[in-house]
């Protein structure tokens, strides 16, 4: 005998998702088509078709807690087949985004990340804090590093860029921290460990497997092409992470009295290659990104929560490489407000990761890990306190 349950339907929720890309939610009539077709989806009440369901009935609490949706890798193999245009896909795209935002401390800053009329206002606090740097460093000075061959830690050094990115990234990692717990809390309400799960080290290497290979974005029938896109994009900004990491660390070596090079580093020097290999990729990454979402419908609809992203990361890279292009021809101003901006944008992508689409690396890692140690894929999410596949019989709408 099936058993009922209520529900109540938070309307001004459904609203937000339509207007937050998945404005062609209402088209779906449950013909369960985007459940058959997807690639990826694991038995026991699969997805997309039951978040087509919660989405309609406003089921906020299970939609940005959902665990499935962050296994979704988006390769819209759902929106293209489905026969009513519903795009499903964009609507997994969008809890992933309302996700972020929902979870994310303080809320308020994630308000601002996800409205296109105040995300100036995430720029402006790294606009001040460097430009601030930068001006007490030299106001009293006349700008003197200006002078002679440029050399960006004249104008910013290195201890001082580390003054300003430490505290950044330190609270990158607690805001992320304390998003990803709430995350986890809902994902353990909706998924609780099944017999099947396995071990966290083996859910982990699992995962690692997964993210590194990419190997289920090969699955898809779709959106396959872009597997190769996505992959240049993750090892040219983990190679550019090392390009930073191993700067710092020479600097300070030297520093320690060791015998080794700082920069400025010619072309071939290692540390210089690492950084522009790794740059060309992610360069190129964006590039073929950006130019398939505005011309292949297919890919599925982009967001600001998207765009914002994508943008960012490429007037890193941009700025990053124009940097050292001025540097060569010795324009120094041009170069030096190159860096400043380069150094803006760095700050932004890094230090609001728990509010932007960086978040969603942290986010996917960590539902591709649970999904594992719960064992997911044999067990079936809760809905009102027991099973979905029997609890959907009938919803009735609170008076």
């Amino acid at each position: 005998m099936t058993e009922r349950i209520s529900v109540n339907p938070d309307m001004s929720f459904v609203r937000s998702l339509l207007g937050a890309g998945a404005s062609e939610l209402k088209y779906c009539y449950q013909c369960s088509t985007c459940t058959v077709v997807c690639p990826i989806t694991p038995d026991g009440s699969p997805f997309p078709r039951k978040e087509m369901v919660q989405a309609q009935f406003g089921l906020k609490e299970q939609l940005v807690g959902s665990l499935d949706a962050w296994l979704c890798i988006h390769c819209n193999d759902c929106s293209t087949y489905c026969p009513r245009g519903a795009k499903p896909g964009d609507l997994m795209n969008t809890i992933r985004a309302m996700s972020i935002e929902h979870f994310a401390k303080p809320s308020f800053m994630a308000k601002w990340a996800a409205t296109p009329s105040k995300i100036w206002l995430l720029f402006l606090i790294p606009i001040l804090i460097i430009g601030a740097v930068i001006f007490g460093l030299h106001a009293s000075t006349g700008w003197s590093f200006m002078q002679g061959e440029i050399v960006y830690s004249k104008m910013v050094p290195v201890p001082v860029v580390d003054m300003i990115f430490i505290p950044a990234m330190g609270f990158a990692g607690l805001t992320l921290l304390l998003g990803l717990m709430g995350f986890l809390k809902s994902m353990r309400a909706q998924y609780p460990r099944g017999p099947e799960g396995v071990s966290i080290v083996s859910a982990v290497m699992g995962a690692m497997v997964d993210i590194f290979s990419h190997r289920r974005f090969k699955d898809c029938g779709t959106n396959q092409a872009r597997t190769g896109a996505h992959l240049m994009a993750m090892y040219g900004f983990l190679g550019l992470m090392l390009t930073t990491t191993l700067v710092g660390v020479m600097y300070y070596m030297k520093q320690f009295g060791m015998d080794v090079q700082v920069t400025p580093y010619d072309f071939f020097h290692p540390i210089k290659l690492i950084g522009n290999i790794s740059g060309t990729m992610a360069f190129l990454a964006c590039v073929l990104i950006v130019t398939r979402r505005m011309s292949r419908p297919e890919a599925g609809k982009a967001t600001t929560f998207d765009w914002t992203f994508i943008w960012v990361l490429f007037f890193t890279i941009v700025t990053g490489f124009l940097a050292q292009v001025f540097r060569v021809f010795e324009l120094a101003a041009t170069a030096y407000i190159t860096y400043y901006v380069h150094l803006v944008l760095v700050f932004f992508l890094l230090a609001f990761a728990a509010y932007t689409k960086m978040g969603h690396v942290f986010y996917r890692t960590v539902a591709m890990v649970y999904a594992r140690w719960s064992g997911r894929s044999f067990i079936q999410p809760i809905l009102g306190g027991v099973p979905a596949s029997g609890a959907a019989a009938e919803v009735k709408e609170a008076s």
